[in-house]
């Protein structure tokens, strides 16, 4: 009886465990990485080149990158439901969490981003529709989520896609994808967004940042000339391949007297020599003539 109980104990201390540890890598699946500007990097390559976008890169006039020196982005879209208007607020940010020194987001079911009295300051990217009397939170990304993409496959030059997403929970599914085109003239903040699944939304921004640098270019061999050499030989083998199944199964010869133009190829050293030496006597020639003067060409 008391090793049974005992066996039963342990059996519910390793359940427990196990449960413990399976919702503690849930929660922390998603951990905030504000201060890993490494994340901000994401380079690609594309037709022997290597594309390098460093979202965080301090350049002239944006000493904080694609980040928003407020600490967040902001975009409010109003539009009418029945008969009142409704309104959708999103903040994110890029590389970081999100960070408040004023206007910080008021809304319920706010815990998977803070908290109630801290909402917005442990994720990437936040939703927040107006009720009547109240606003409903939606976190949508977390910065260690963050993924990156061309926004055209094969035109590293118009941007980069970057996609903050959530990961577990009852909103798993939702992510929203900033869209950091190339301007090298300046920063347009976004002023949209657009809903383009159930809970995934896409909005747009330019930068100068969203402006690829090419890293590396490999030549990638000989090209066309590679090409063609590849060809020649290959031709050759075949060609001296079925001459000599041709001669040995056929004619019924072996040795050296297999190989198909036996004469042709003995004789090919000495005539390369033979051409060898007339381009050069033809070069010297030359050679002579440019260097003789105008005088004594005449003469002749």
């Amino acid at each position: 009886m008391g090793s049974s109980i005992a066996a039963a104990a342990v059996v519910a201390v390793l359940l427990i465990t196990f449960l413990c540890l399976l919702s503690s890598v849930e929660s922390d699946s998603c951990p905030p990485n504000a201060e890993d500007s490494s994340a901000c990097v994401f380079e690609t390559k594309l037709d022997n080149k290597m594309y390098r976008f460093d979202l965080a890169a301090q350049i002239d006039g944006f000493p904080h990158g694609v980040r928003s020196e407020d600490g967040f982005y902001k975009v409010i879209i109003k539009a009418l439901s029945s008969s009142e208007q409704q309104t959708t607020t999103y903040w994110f940010q890029l590389c970081e969490h999100m960070k408040f020194n004023h206007d910080p987001p008021m809304c319920h079911e706010c815990e998977a981003c803070g908290g109630p009295h801290h909402c917005g300051e442990t994720c990437s990217a936040l939703q927040s529709a107006s009720y009547p009397g109240y606003s409903v939170c939606t976190t949508l990304g977390y910065p260690k989520s963050t993924s990156y993409s061309l926004i055209e496959l094969q035109k590293p030059e118009q941007g980069v896609r970057v996609k903050m997403s959530t990961c577990n929970g009852a909103n798993a599914n939702c992510s929203l994808s900033v869209l950091v085109y190339c301007n090298r003239n300046g920063i347009e903040d976004p002023t949209d967004v657009k809903n383009v699944s159930q809970c995934a939304f896409e909005t747009v921004m330019k930068h100068p940042v969203g402006c690829p640098v090419v890293t590396t270019i490999s030549r990638g061999g000989w090209g066309w000339f590679g090409t063609i050499i590849i060809v020649l030989v290959c031709g050759f083998i075949v060609y001296m391949a079925i001459g000599i199944a041709y001669r040995v199964t056929v004619l019924g010869v072996s040795g050296f007297e297999a190989i198909p133009n036996l004469d042709f190829w003995q004789d090919l050293p000495s005539k390369i020599k033979k051409f060898s030496e007339y381009v050069y006597g033809q070069g010297m020639d030359l050679y002579h003539w440019f260097r003789q003067s105008s005088y004594t060409r005449i003469n002749q």
